[in-house]
């Protein structure tokens, strides 16, 4: 427990500083790492970390569709009339046609060493690491104006984003261990009960409703969606974590790495944090609730 908690504290007394003052590139740099150790620990989960030149190809599409989020993001507006800048946002799509077919090639020249079905698991959470991670890095750039500073780390949904999951799992902790009685996935994760769930869920949304009230006002029909909002996030959240679980169970593997002690891998602090980052960033395309945060 005590290297949990030194693990912890070390942790975010250097990524909050670095979220909250750093300029634009240095927090892109962050989300790019992190998601690259993200898809490495999903290499060495399925057992193919030796295929050194298809992570470094599935790295490489993750860091330049987070470098191209950035890049457009901040500098469109300066330069929308710039031809060259039109072509650096067909960037991602063709990173994306090259891992499809380095997948490909893959398959069928390494077909006695890599099982095709672990392949084809490993395709698609090499994608969600890298819609998640790149979802990460451009919730940052929506809204960089939080307690005064002006910085892309400082964003509003960033912040939702990377508080959901410790608000969810804070909450359905403390009621599954007062009222929980029936688990909810014993085979996936025997600790976690239905009553956790739903105390989790229900007090992420009330959580939710009083840190905006405080800040925002109590007009019932901006809390309402806060409420609807956060509850969603919250369930999603708890799905993020049981199905990193199910993956883990499935290869035999107890954490994704050893990078935080006590914790694991970066996919065993992320692994709620994906989802909700993923679908926050599809509840702001809707005008209203982004007005909202």
């Amino acid at each position: 427990m005590l290297t949990r908690i030194i693990t912890a504290v070390v942790a975010l007394c250097l990524l909050v500083p670095i979220l909250l003052f750093a300029p634009t590139w240095a927090v892109a740099g962050l989300w790019a790492l992190l998601g690259a150790v993200a898809i490495y620990e999903f290499f060495s989960c399925v057992g193919f970390k030796k295929e050194v030149w298809l992570w470094v190809v599935s790295i490489l599409s993750l860091v330049i569709s987070i470098g191209c989020n950035i890049l457009t993001g901040t500098l469109l507006h300066q330069f929308y009339q710039e031809d060259w800048l039109q072509y650096v946002l067909y960037l991602p799509s063709i990173m994306n046609v090259v891992t499809v077919l380095a997948f490909m090639l893959a398959a069928v020249v390494r077909y006695k060493k890599l099982p095709v079905d672990r392949l084809i698991m490993l395709f698609g959470l090499v994608h969600y690491a890298k819609y998640g991670f790149s979802a990460l890095a451009g919730l940052a750039l929506d809204k960089p104006m939080f307690i005064g500073l002006e910085t892309p780390g400082a964003s509003v949904p960033l912040w939702v984003a990377l508080c959901i999951p410790w608000v969810a799992d804070t909450m359905a902790y403390f009621t599954g261990y007062f009222l929980g009685k029936h688990k909810l996935c014993p085979e996936i994760s025997p600790k976690k009960t239905v009553e956790g769930a739903i105390g989790g869920v229900l007090g992420t949304g009330i959580a939710a409703v009083v840190v905006y009230g405080f800040v925002s006002g109590w007009e019932i029909w901006d809390l309402l969606p806060i409420f609807i909002g956060a509850m969603l996030l919250a369930v999603v959240s708890i799905y993020g974590d049981l199905f990193a679980s199910v993956v883990k169970r499935h290869f035999g593997v107890k954490d994704y790495g050893k990078l935080f002690p006590g914790h694991g891998g970066i996919m065993d602090r992320f692994d709620s944090t994906i989802p909700v980052a993923i679908l926050l960033q599809l509840l702001l395309v809707f005008p209203y609730f982004e007005n909202l945060i």
